[in-house]
């Protein structure tokens, strides 16, 4: 398909895109709109795809930093993925990137979680509406120095806290594009939900919990969690998060894979570097599976349906798949987790503080969700922080144990299909009831983050009455990221699902 470029600098200097008033289809016609159908197919291409369009001239850079502004502009109101907007930095920008470049320009949302060089980060609190940080740390010099344009920041729940659902009291909360009921959960509920959307096929995002494999799941797209220290660093220290990766959530696996490469550490100091994945291995695996939690709970019927579903896949393409139990006790994890972590957040509230000469609760600064887990981590004693610390350094041995017996490890993402986007809110407060909600549907993604190991949602199944897409999750052994995209390649190519679009996308609404 070739784009006329004519045809097409035509539409955006008539201001079609930003028109909703335009008919979708011609009166008396019964085609589609020449004019929209322009736009229907840049919808259609991945960020590699896009590039190669600006590297053949069929699109100039700046032309596809308007498009996607239309997009946003045209969506936004209805999902609410975005906190902070640089249009201009990217308009600026689209002049000065090399089109030899990987993504020649492509533009990209970032997870309002990192450093970005003269762009406000919030981490989704109102403690943070001024902070500018100076540079850029590794991480994004990576994502700018593979030719992508940075054209906006994506909404986060207050520093990550709220767990599954994307919402603050800054911004309010981001809508899931396939049921704006549901929540698009978190950290990286924006991210996910702009790609969704059609807003962009390709957005950073960061996982430190499941933050980039839970929205995946939620929004029928493709999320990676590499293994610790594997990519650039993404600290304004220059350090590694023992938790948090940075990566990608994407429509397309070859988009992510290609964002890992230009984003990897090649210093060979922690890992031999991966490099370009382009297609899968012909090497057939071992597949664990593990549907349900190690508590005693079930994952729900649609969830079992999913990963029913996956197995025969996986078992089709002749890998052989055993049945195996997770590695740990969810309980027992998760009371280790709250006594390692949840005393740590008193940073937060000398914060607050400072800023309003208020106590943290009292600041105005904090959702109250913040300030009551702060309250409640300052009750967890520091021997049961100890404690926690101790245990949670055990978890990346129970991990390599069951890595010994099989290559993969495949299970629910979440065990519930959704989660109501007024479930949890900001405004609630932190009780034993709510935390129990939270880290049973966080139950199968953040072990993986103390472990450190690679793992990767995947859209493999949508349910029938609701039409909820469920991720399958994929876990490998540390370092074995490279196996994870040659898997993800073959899954794709089996049960493609580039096409499944959400409802409240800009597939289905006129830009």
């Amino acid at each position: 398909m070739k784009i006329d470029r004519r045809e097409f600098l035509n539409t955006i200097a008539g201001g079609l895109l930003g028109s909703i008033a335009a008919p979708l289809y011609s009166r008396g016609e019964g085609v589609v709109s020449p004019r929209l159908r322009q736009i229907d197919e840049l919808v259609d291409f991945d960020a590699l795809g896009l590039a190669q369009l600006v590297k053949k001239r069929e699109i100039s850079v700046k032309e596809l930093v308007e498009v996607v502004i239309r997009r946003i502009e045209a969506v936004e109101p209805i999902i609410n993925a975005i906190t902070t907007r640089t249009f201009d930095r990217a308009r600026a920008r689209a002049e000065t990137i090399p089109l030899d470049s990987t993504f020649a320009g492509v533009p990209i949302l970032i997870k309002d979680m990192i450093d970005v060089g003269g762009v406000r980060r919030t981490d989704g609190s109102r403690l943070w509406l001024t902070n500018v940080p100076k540079k850029n740390v590794a991480y994004i010099d990576g994502v700018e120095a593979a030719g992508m344009n940075i054209i906006g920041m994506t909404n986060v729940p207050e520093f990550a806290q709220l767990g599954v659902v994307t919402n603050n009291t800054a911004f309010g909360p981001t809508r899931n594009p396939w049921d704006l009921s549901k929540s698009t959960l978190g950290s990286s509920g924006g991210a996910a939900a702009a790609v969704a959307a059609g807003i962009l096929p390709l957005v950073h995002g960061t996982d430190g919990g499941g933050s980039n494999r839970l929205p995946a799941s939620a929004n029928g797209v493709f999320g990676m969690k590499p293994s610790r220290g594997r990519m650039l660093s993404g600290e304004a220290d220059g350090g590694h998060n023992p938790f948090k990766t940075n990566q990608a959530i994407s429509r397309t696996v070859r988009d992510s894979a290609a964002l890992f490469n230009e984003t990897e550490d090649k210093s060979g100091r922690i890992f031999e570097p991966v490099g370009l994945v382009e297609g899968p291995s012909k090497r057939r695996l071992r597949i664990g599976v593990a549907t349900h939690m190690s508590n005693g709970m079930k994952s729900e019927a649609g969830v079992v349906a999913a990963m029913e579903s996956s197995v025969k896949l996986l078992e089709g393409l002749g890998h052989e798949v055993v049945e195996v139990d997770m590695p740990l006790d969810t309980e027992e994890f998760f009371q280790n987790y709250n006594g390692a972590f949840l005393r740590r957040f008193g940073v937060f509230a000398e914060m607050a503080s400072g800023l309003s000469g208020r106590p943290a609760a009292e600041s105005g600064l904090l959702d109250p969700w913040t300030a009551s887990l702060i309250a409640y981590g300052a009750t967890i004693p520091a021997e049961q922080e100890r404690k926690g610390l101790a245990y949670l350094d055990k978890v990346p041995g129970m991990y390599g144990a069951l890595f010994q017996k099989i290559d993969v490890l495949m299970s629910p993402v979440m065990p519930v299909v959704s989660v109501g986007k007024e479930e949890l809110r900001p405004v609630d407060k932190v009780n034993d009831a709510l935390l129990e909600f939270l880290q049973e549907r966080m139950a199968f993604t953040a072990p993986t983050n103390v472990a450190g190991i690679p793992a990767m949602s995947v859209p493999l199944y949508w349910c029938g009455v609701s039409g909820l897409p469920v991720g399958t999750m994929f876990q490998a052994s540390l370092g074995g990221d490279r196996m994870l995209y040659e898997l993800a390649f073959e899954l794709e190519q089996a049960r493609p699902w580039k096409e499944k679009w959400a409802p409240y996308s800009v597939k289905y609404i006129p830009v």
